[in-house]
């Protein structure tokens, strides 16, 4: 069986002969599901937008590295997601606002929306913003939720070719991160997670570095670096313990 992507628990195709009378309402704790998400996916498109406010590192896959936002120092902690269940203001990562929607592509045929059947938002009845009008044409609503999958599927494909090319150019690092609290003390070391090496950076050829530039990484890169500092901040707005537990 296929592994469902982060958060999502049953996906099936929209469409407006199933789900005409189908709408998405609004949830009590509009993002209480990523509150124990210490990692939330992210695309290279987004990190130059994202660098001040959250971390970006790298997490090993089985064929390298992909790029993640750190949301906490400790397992089933995310930092960014407050009582009331609600994204800290700031910058909200791309894999959030499209969710419970996501793109299903399969060979022979075009790409279509779908959504998380298992999302609470996701019912019969009155409350909540429509998907299609009576007639079956989709609404505003679901016009700009393609636009949204879509453009994200396409900055996941991109990012996959970005990850090669360093792979390539053997750029990442593995290291151990330490955050410090606002009195200087660690407060936390996390393992196993890389980076951008900027000593391999600066050592690499013309050619490649012209490579490097001419596919337009570079400042997300740049951007990827400044973000790694923001780790301390963790440590100053960390849940307390009854959050955490």
């Amino acid at each position: 069986m296929t592994k469902l992507p982060m958060f999502y628990k049953s996906v099936e195709a929209l469409s407006s002969v199933n789900h005409q009378s189908y709408r998405i309402a609004a949830l009590d704790e509009p993002f209480g599901f990523a509150r124990d998400a210490q990692l939330i996916p992210a695309v290279f498109d987004e990190f130059t937008a994202a660098a001040h406010e959250l971390p970006i590192v790298f997490v090993p896959t089985n064929t390298g590295f992909t790029p993640v936002f750190l949301c906490g120092l400790r397992t089933g902690e995310n930092v960014f997601v407050d009582t009331a269940g609600a994204w800290s203001p700031g910058y909200m990562p791309a894999y959030l606002r499209r969710y419970p929607f996501i793109l299903g592509e399969q060979e022979g045929s075009d790409p279509i929306v779908c959504v998380d059947a298992g999302y609470d938002g996701f019912a019969e009845g009155d409350e909540g913003t429509p998907l299609f009008d009576e007639d079956g044409t989709k609404t505003e609503f679901m016009d700009r939720v393609v636009r949204l999958v879509t453009e994200y599927a396409a900055s996941a494909k991109r990012t996959e070719a970005t990850l090669g090319l360093l792979k390539e150019l053997d750029l990442f690092s593995q290291i151990t991160i330490e955050a410090r609290d606002a009195s200087g003390e660690v407060s936390a070391s996390l393992h196993g997670f890389a980076v951008i090496d900027e000593e391999k950076l600066r050592s690499l050829s013309d050619a490649d570095f012209l490579r490097l530039r001419e596919s337009g990484t570079l400042p997300a890169i740049y951007a990827h670096l400044l973000s790694v500092s923001l780790t301390n901040k963790l440590a100053r707005t960390r849940r307390d313990d009854s959050r955490a537990a």
